[in-house]
């Protein structure tokens, strides 16, 4: 691409890639450091040379590439909290003590049953430890009027450390993989009566920016906003979805706009281009450009803080204040090189945000708005106005999504049809939504807000809402369950980028470079289904009944339950949407199974096992069967034990005791989640 700056491309290509190398080959710090320091030594050798006899080499760019390898590892390395010594995991019986200290860090939206938090350990029973966890505070239904713990609360329990639950099923959601990456790997269930409150802590930055959002929000409440509006307004300016309603909610997802009610890079974009259009007036004289950017700058980061200062916020503040310095050197690429800049920056500061979708998806969408916008903006060229601004809508909104559509499939397996639509309909009053919205905020704060203002501003939300649920009923153009492996993912941008790359300038290497893009994709397609096509047996995670599903080489997938049972479609979903499965049926669930050569005996409540000359590889067990298992093992030794959900905990405590004295393979589906049979 011209103009773009190759020496910070091949630095945070280096960065990224020794992030990688510790994530997935676990480098330690010396080898790290000693990978920094040698090739650091090797460059200013070289490179030395070169400068005096004033010639180039490879070795130019191929060095610094491998200097921030190593600074990538060493960076992963330090900000790992499980490699701290005084992290609470590598305390010394820290799961069996009960004597806790700690402190909230953040509130998260409540389940059904619980409020829940982010919670920073400070101590256990007399140890000094960090670390943090998911506090489950469990809900009292005799008490209406539970209190609430606030950002700061220091907190004294009793209750005991607990493992994250991890995922269960086959390409089910895994929370606890999620939470880890948060750098939270375990968990606190109470209940209120079991939880001291000791003191607040001096307020830290976060605190101050939840105490300020919480004051908005409760002057908010004293004036007549519809529930669904109030709702929007917090989710769109104060960043709190909290209140949202799974069904409206739903809807936004559904219509393919929910990224307007998240506070991120789209709502921080348009603050800046509405702040620019707003001090246009001021000229563009050198002192004027720098006035007016360290103006926008200001206002954005104010807004940073006046949402809560979540981390998609801070984000997408550092990513547009970098790019508004871009502006202020008048040029576009500058601006490019000021995008990337800052990707390198929040990446060295916190290497585990290239592994947030959120981090993803907000440069992948600026990124590509940035270089593909001017592009097809000057396709078409209306003289009308209107028409000219309803273009431009249409192109940024179809570069953005067109951007981070690999992504967007590889993570949530779906695409919603009529999000250009939606999109050209509902981005235009966002800019009125958020100015209106701010200026609510400061008159509510103040207790000045006249009635009409608040009246109209409730009837527009409420015309949004109504439009999203209109545009949500068309279930036919969202399409659902789509299989997105991360091979087509690379494939899908290297599509994007020859395609870009050919409308920028034609000839016939580009040409041959996108044609081969297109062809890698039904090729990748192709080995994907060869490398599935295996017979598989999956023994399932599910409480109210047993749940086996079979794949078969034709891609065909057949769950089994007991007569009557209820099949979890996400169960049904998680398979189609990661694997090339043609079809789907059910069907009743067996006693005895015979797949590749291996054979399965499912041993239900009626305990019957003993049968001749049948010599399973495979027992499982179901709904508690009343069995002497010391005798059938006698009976088959060379045998492993498979426990389902549906027994009780008891039975399955004893099976394995008695598997660990027999030394005979024992898996419960409760702890280590299904089983597979290939």
């Amino acid at each position: 691409m011209k103009g773009l700056n190759s020496t910070i491309l091949i630095l945070l290509a280096g960065l990224l890639a020794g992030i990688m190398c510790y994530r997935y080959f676990s480098i330690n710090l010396f080898s790290g450091y000693l990978l920094l320091f040698t090739t650091l030594c090797i460059f200013i050798f070289i490179h030395s040379i070169l400068y005096y006899k004033r010639r180039q080499s490879i070795f130019s760019g191929v060095l610094p590439f491998l200097i921030f390898i190593g600074l990538g590892i060493v960076i992963a390395n330090l900000n790992d909290p499980l490699l701290s010594s005084d992290h609470f995991s590598n305390v010394n019986q820290s799961k069996n003590s009960k004597n806790l200290i700690l402190t909230i860090r953040d509130e998260l939206k409540p389940g059904f049953y619980d409020q829940r938090y982010i919670a920073r350990i400070s101590q256990i029973d007399s140890q000094f430890v960090s670390g943090l966890v998911i506090l489950n505070i469990l809900k009292d239904t005799s008490n209406s009027s539970q209190s609430k713990f606030q950002i700061g609360d220091r907190l004294f329990t009793n209750q005991s450390l607990e493992d994250l639950k991890k995922a269960r099923n086959p390409y089910q959601f895994d929370y606890a993989a999620y939470l880890n990456s948060q750098k939270i790997y375990a968990q606190i269930t109470a209940r209120n009566v079991q939880i001291l409150k000791l003191s607040k802590n001096k307020k830290s930055f976060s605190g101050y920016a939840h105490h300020s959002r919480n004051y908005l929000k409760n002057k908010v409440d004293n004036y007549p906003f519809h529930k669904d509006s109030k709702a929007v307004m917090n989710a769109l300016l104060l960043g709190q979805r909290n209140d949202l309603s799974d069904e409206l909610q739903e809807s936004y997802i559904n219509a393919g706009v929910i990224h307007i009610l998240a506070v991120s890079g789209l709502h921080v974009g348009i603050l800046m281009l509405i702040l620019q259009l707003i001090l246009k007036p001021l000229g563009n004289y050198p002192g004027s450009r720098i006035l007016r950017g360290l103006i926008v700058i200001t206002c954005i980061w104010l807004f940073a803080i006046l949402t809560g200062s979540s981390a998609s916020v801070l984000r997408a503040a550092t990513m547009f204040s970098f790019i508004q310095v871009g502006i202020l050197l008048n040029q576009r690429q500058a601006s490019i090189n000021a995008l990337i800049i800052s990707a390198f920056f929040l990446i060295l500061f916190n290497p585990n945000i290239i592994f947030e979708v959120g981090f993803q998806l907000s440069y992948a969408a600026v990124f590509f708005i940035m270089w593909l916008y001017p592009i097809l903006e000057k396709v078409w060229q209306p003289r009308n106005k209107i028409l000219k601004y309803y273009w431009q809508l249409v192109v940024i909104s179809f570069t953005a999504q067109i951007g981070v559509l690999p992504l967007s499939l590889y993570y949530f397996h779906q695409f919603p049809g009529i999000f250009l639509i939606a999109n050209m309909v509902i981005i235009p009053a966002l800019g009125t939504l958020l100015i209106l919205g701010i200026i609510i905020l400061i008159f509510a704060s103040l207790d000045i807000l006249p009635l009409v203002i608040t009246s109209i501003y409730d009837s527009i939300l409420i015309m949004l809402n109504n439009c999203v649920r209109y545009l949500a009923q068309y279930e036919s153009l969202l399409i659902t369950n789509i299989y997105f492996s991360a091979a087509l993912v690379f494939i899908g941008y290297a599509i994007i980028i020859s395609w870009g790359s050919l409308l920028q300038k034609w000839n016939y290497s580009k040409l041959c470079f996108f044609l081969l893009t297109l062809i890698a994709l039904p090729l990748s397609l192709i080995i994907s289904r060869s490398n599935q096509s295996k017979n598989r047996l999956y023994i399932l995670h599910n409480y109210n009944s047993s749940l086996i599903a079979i794949q078969d080489r034709n891609q065909n997938l057949i769950i089994q339950s007991e007569k009557d049972a209820v099949i979890p479609q996400s169960i049904v979903a998680n398979f189609k949407e990661n694997q090339l499965v043609n079809t789907v049926c059910q069907d009743v669930i067996e006693d005895y199974y015979h797949i590749d050569g291996r054979r399965v005996l499912r041993v239900d409540s009626l305990g019957l096992y003993d049968l001749p000359q049948l010599n399973p590889d495979y027992i499982l067990l179901t709904h508690s069967p009343k069995i002497n298992l010391d005798r059938l093992i006698s009976i088959y030794p060379n045998v492993q034990i498979i426990s389902d959900a549906t027994n009780y905990k008891s039975y399955t405590a004893r099976w394995e005791a008695t598997c660990i004295k027999q030394k005979i393979p024992f898996h419960n589906t409760y702890e280590k989640g299904f089983y597979i049979i290939d």
